[in-house]
């Protein structure tokens, strides 16, 4: 059977069950299943009975009355079916009891001397044995699962032709329910994203609680629509609100830059886990309202085109007093198609942990220069991401400064060791995950010396 076909039978399976639907409800009957026959083939007194593409609908009947039997047959009875053509029309219906009885208009086609060598009846019936084999069969949860994709595409085709007809265009090749009402209109959308707003962005903050706007209208869902047409918001990307009804709303917070930042290098963290900071060019970049500083800092939205075509968008933080090119820092943010970055990541961009983020600028300019690329830990302030000495002190997550002397006597281990372990063999994302690690393993290790000399003395 090949895909056009199996297309067409799941078409029409989904139309008969949309037209019988309420009528079977009604009778407290529901569908459990419909089989499609190329070849539906039923044997009679001299006879048999062919016929080409028929839709043969299982249908659970609560109102036949138990009998005392088997089990199997007891549920077997509690199923009747009716056969319907490739046009949707009733042609039988066959009861719990193997009898089929044949619609007027379908005996009226066949003719009285074909009645009487299939020992059809004067009330149209006859006993059913089937002879076809089923080709393709969709059960009452596959119909209900086909039948909500149709009416998903059957929405989005709706509001491509609302969208098309709102911005004069009939060629609109994609199109995403995040579409925009910011003007410009796009004339044909090509790459979209979403985003959900209370993912967290930073350590401490969501997309929601950068922009308070989204929260007031409430915004279920960020999205991204980009073109390779024409104008958007910033340069040629906007970013629009759904609410839960699926109304687009614009998010005035998100400050159009005019297409200045438009092609601008920033300084990313363009992995989830940051092991590879570079810089990279972004399609732009909006700014978002309300989170300026006065000492230069501002914190903006970029997206870039990445591979396959699919949006990336990034948290950005600028110190303004730094030249163009040098003055951004951006993170992923999670998006449909990107996961969540660590919370190493997370911190080095949380301007509540990380007040300032020029130390990791200038930083971040020394090792890219004369290389392709470097990692967060080269350039951040976050203690857990850092290379340690015998002189190093760590900051604890409730602020305790503990010095590798002070964990060397803790762990009864060499200044040495403790150096190594934690620059080397232990994992953890923060100081506190790998103290405690250090701890266990150290803790493991002697349990087993211990073990050992015991043994030895034994």
């Amino acid at each position: 059977m090949d895909s056009k076909m199996q297309e067409q039978a799941t078409n029409t399976m989904l139309e008969i069950r949309r037209d019988i639907h309420e009528r079977l409800s009604h009778e407290k009957r529901e569908i459990e299943g419909i089989e499609f026959y190329s070849t539906f083939k039923m044997t009679g007194d001299r006879m048999n009975l062919e016929k080409s593409n028929i839709y043969k609908v299982k249908i659970k009947d609560d109102s036949i009355p138990e009998k005392e039997m088997d089990p199997r047959e007891k549920e077997e009875q509690q199923f009747t079916y009716e056969l319907y053509d490739e046009n949707k029309n009733l042609i039988a219906t066959i009861d719990e009891k193997g009898v089929i009885t044949f619609e007027a208009s379908f005996l009226e086609q066949l003719g009285e001397e074909n009645m009487e060598l299939l020992g059809i009846d004067e009330n149209g019936s006859m006993k059913y044995e089937e002879l076809g084999k089923e080709e393709m069969s969709l059960t009452k949860e596959e119909l209900e699962e086909k039948a909500a994709e149709k009416e998903a595409e059957k929405e989005n085709s709706e509001k491509l032709e609302e969208i098309s007809k709102k911005i004069g265009s009939k060629d609109i090749e994609s199109y995403s329910e995040i579409n925009t009402d910011q003007t410009p209109m796009f004339d044909k959308l090509t790459s979209k994203q979403e985003i959900d707003p209370n993912a967290r962005v930073t350590q401490s903050e969501t997309l929601a609680d950068m922009i308070p706007e989204i929260k007031e209208k409430g915004i279920v869902k960020v999205g991204v629509v980009y073109s390779d047409h024409s104008q958007g918001q910033s340069g040629r990307f906007s970013f629009v609100g759904i609410d839960k009804d699926g109304k687009i709303h614009t998010i005035d917070s998100l400050e159009n830059t005019q297409g200045t930042t438009t092609g601008q290098t920033v300084t990313s963290i363009n992995s989830r886990d940051g092991s590879v900071v570079e810089e990279e060019q972004v399609a732009g970049m909006v700014r978002i309202n309300g989170r300026s500083k006065t000492n230069g800092q501002e914190e903006m939205l970029s997206v870039r085109v990445g591979q396959y075509g699919i949006l990336e968008v990034d948290y950005v933080r600028a110190d303004l007093s730094r030249d163009k090119d040098e003055r951004y820092l951006s993170a992923p943010i999670e998006t449909k198609n990107m996961k969540p970055t660590t919370r190493e990541v997370r911190e080095a961009m949380d301007k509540h942990k990380n007040s300032e983020i020029d130390t990791e600028l200038e930083r971040a300019d020394e090792n890219i220069e004369g290389k392709e690329e470097t990692d967060l830990r080269s350039i951040d302030d976050t203690a857990g991401n850092d290379q340690i000495t015998e002189d190093s002190v760590l900051i604890l997550e409730n602020g305790e400064e503990v010095t590798v002397q002070e964990l060397s006597k803790r762990l009864s281990i060499s200044t040495k060791s403790v150096v190594d372990m934690y620059n080397n063999e232990v994992g953890g994302q923060t100081v506190d995950e790998k103290i405690e690690n250090m701890e266990a393993e150290v803790n493991e290790q002697f349990s087993g010396r211990s073990q050992m000399e015991h043994e030895h003395r034994r």
